[in-house]
């Protein structure tokens, strides 16, 4: 039986996932003939920063990671994009260029819909209008949690706890098992900072009990530990 406080942490998770499911129910409703259903491999890229916005992609099943790059070549990943999310959404609405680049993580299929279609279902539909301001205001609340994660820490320390506690989805066991499924060099990219420095928090938390890091999945093992790095820098 969860706890009281863990309840009030999972419903409203669980209510957004049914809001989100709903509005893209809506929405290939509304343009049930145009959209384009395909089949993805992991590694392959949807659609890169600076690519003129042919449309939108709804991602169905699996999952994909969000970046940005610098001219420099360095690479910042914003998010982990999952099953219900909505690509290239405001690019596609201000008719300009992709602002990210989108990369499956692992096998994906998704819905595309092409720019002239979404406009014109958009003039004909008050519905589907509010239906694209319910996911671009989810959408910005998403990159407003991602940029404090990133940016109000003072520590890579401190937000590379923040990053754990976050794949935890909500789950306020004591432990937690999240699986591997990126590279240092990866989570180095989500937390702005380099692999070296990532590979040695990783093993420092390690040593002091607070998480354990196999071949497959890192190990939560004192989540309060964890907050209190989280929360202290």
């Amino acid at each position: 039986m969860p706890s009281a406080q863990h309840r009030e942490i999972e419903e409203p998770i669980a209510v957004t996932a049914r809001q989100q499911r709903a509005d893209i129910y809506s929405l290939l409703s509304a343009i049930r003939m145009s959209k384009m259903s395909s089949l993805h491999g992991r590694g392959r890229i949807l659609f890169a920063e600076g690519e003129a916005a042919r449309g939108i992609y709804i991602l169905r099943t699996g999952r994909a990671t969000v970046s940005i790059s610098s001219c420099e070549g360095r690479l910042v990943m914003l998010r982990l994009a999952r099953a219900g999310d909505v690509l290239g959404l405001n690019s596609v609405l201000r008719d300009g260029p992709y602002e990210t680049t989108v990369k499956t993580l692992e096998p994906c299929r998704t819905d595309f819909i092409p720019r002239a279609e979404l406009m014109e279902v958009m003039q004909r539909s008050h519905t589907v209008a509010q239906v694209i301001l319910n996911i671009l205001s989810r959408e910005l609340t998403e990159l407003t949690d991602r940029a404090k994660l990133l940016l109000l820490p003072q520590t890579v320390r401190g937000r590379l706890a923040k990053l754990l506690l976050e794949w935890t989805n909500g789950n306020c066991s004591r432990t937690v098992r999240l699986d591997k499924v990126f590279t240092h060099e990866e989570i180095a990219q989500m937390v702005c900072s380099s692999r070296e420095t990532v590979t040695r928090l990783l093993t420092n938390l390690s040593k002091q009990q607070v998480i354990r890091v196999t071949t497959d999945s890192i190990l939560i093992c004192d989540r309060i530990a964890l907050e209190n790095i989280a929360h202290a820098t």
